[in-house]
């Protein structure tokens, strides 16, 4: 079973951003591919908090094992104005996979989201997959008001 979800292309007709609510699993999975420049991460993080709204849930799998660049350096954009977004709209959980050439400017600072959610970082979506299962048992059918 699967809820609502989005997919987003560049002007190439890459599709670089697919957002899916696993309702059996209790989060939304976030999957980026390619290259991803500052204004389509934008577009994607923004879209899903469109669909989080919609949608609420506290865990979220970020999954960047295709990005096959840097991936977009709006760090700033995401803690000050993304992240207080989607903590108000009850993302609790953070599940953040690493692309497979492991890209430095993937990695926000450790302490850039402290006390907004907990973050956890990744190498493999089977590792994320587990610790948003671990952390959501209780939460899996968790209505966030």
């Amino acid at each position: 079973m699967t809820g609502p979800s989005f997919l987003l292309s560049n002007q190439a007709r890459h599709v670089y951003c697919a957002a899916q609510h696993e309702p059996e699993n209790g989060w939304i999975r976030l999957t980026w591919s390619g290259f991803v420049i500052n204004d389509d991460g934008v577009q994607g993080a923004s879209s899903y908090l469109r669909l989080l709204q919609g949608t609420p849930c506290s865990r979220l799998l970020n999954d960047n094992s295709r990005v096959t660049g840097p991936w977009f350096d709006s760090i700033d954009w995401l803690e000050h104005v993304w992240a207080p977004q989607v903590v108000a709209l009850g993302l609790r959980y953070v599940a953040h996979v690493l692309p497979a050439n492991d890209f430095p400017s993937v990695l926000p600072p450790a302490d850039t989201f402290a006390g907004l959610f907990e973050l956890q970082i990744f190498t493999t979506v089977a590792e994320a997959e587990q610790w948003l299962r671990s952390r959501g048992a209780a939460h899996s059918a968790e209505q966030v008001a």
